[in-house]
């Protein structure tokens, strides 16, 4: 299962995992965007269904595990990647979430934490029960770089990602004697639709050119590699780790 599946590393995960013989799961709280990348992936020959959720109801994830279920079976993996901040007012996400601490609105912390923390700990805790009853499965939570370093005006969003960064591997402590590995992916900048016009402009790709040894941001596809890794069977000894996707950014 992918979550955050309807775009961006979301929809690369996806295709890298039916690439790798897997039936997906896509999902999304915009349900017709994780459809589109579900039919994207069935026209391809791939096996794949897409639905709407509300990741931070727990009864709606609850009801997503029952979809898995009864469309492949089991769930032998979950990429929890959705996460994000959205505009208020259209619930879509934003390009330009940088607002300095003194201006956020308790309302918009709420919201971003609720998006990354509350939606992550949900997709954890549905999953994981369903796994550990199984014993066995391998958990993937998309962080941020952003998780392990700051930046002005993203405090409730590093809040939140560091929170994540911390759930793993409290998550990954108490799940390892069930046999489910929990580890997480770290990307750095990378291109995404939504966010392709704030970080094209010159200001910002200045300011890449200067943060990221490698000049530039990622591609989706660029974090699927790792992500496919955490999940193997060839990373079977790893639980609680986290790969850091980004260019170099966090080590200048």
């Amino acid at each position: 299962m992918v979550t955050g599946a309807a775009g961006g590393i979301g929809a690369a995960l996806a295709l890298g995992a039916v690439r790798e013989g897997a039936t997906v799961m896509c999902v999304d709280r915009d349900g017709d965007g994780a459809k589109r990348t579900a039919e994207d992936l069935s026209t391809r020959g791939f096996k794949a269904m897409g639905i709407g959720c509300d990741l931070t109801d727990l009864t709606a994830v609850e009801r997503a595990l029952a979809e898995a279920i009864g469309f492949m079976g089991t769930v032998d993996t979950v990429f929890s990647n959705a996460g994000g901040t959205r505009v208020p007012e259209t619930g879509r996400l934003e390009a330009n979430p940088r607002v300095n601490f003194l201006e956020v609105e308790p309302q918009r912390w709420r919201q971003i934490v609720d998006d990354n923390l509350t939606s992550a700990f949900n997709v954890g805790l549905v999953f994981a029960r369903e796994m550990a009853a199984r014993n066995g499965g391998a958990m993937v939570f998309t962080t941020s770089q952003l998780s392990q370093i700051v930046r002005p005006g993203l405090s409730a969003y590093v809040t939140a990602k560091g929170a994540v960064h911390q759930l793993v591997k409290a998550m990954a402590v108490d799940l390892a004697r069930h046999s489910v590995r929990v580890n997480a992916l770290a990307p750095g900048p990378t291109r995404v639709p939504v966010s392709e016009a704030f970080y094209t402009t010159p200001e910002m790709l200045a300011e890449t050119r200067r943060e990221v040894p490698l000049g530039r941001m990622a591609d989706p596809t660029e974090m699927v590699g790792a992500a496919m890794f955490l999940a193997s069977n060839e990373a079977s000894f790893i639980v609680g780790a986290t790969i850091v996707v980004d260019g170099g950014y966090t080590i200048i």
